[in-house]
């Protein structure tokens, strides 16, 4: 349970540029074209790093 806990507290705490962010729009996107639940989750984690990627080169 504490690793819950902590994941829900960072994710709490971030604050995330809203250039680098994700919209309702782009969720979505990723739902329609994912093809059941660990696809969407797959999908969303590599939108996030391509995200976070884009963030570490600026």
């Amino acid at each position: 349970m504490a690793r819950v806990k902590n994941t829900m507290n960072v994710i709490q705490n971030t604050e995330i540029n809203t250039y680098y962010d994700a919209s309702v729009l782009n969720f979505q996107e990723i739902k329609r074209n994912s093809k059941g639940i660990f696809d969407l989750i797959h999908n969303s984690f590599t939108f996030g790093y391509a995200q976070g990627m884009k963030a570490a080169k600026a």
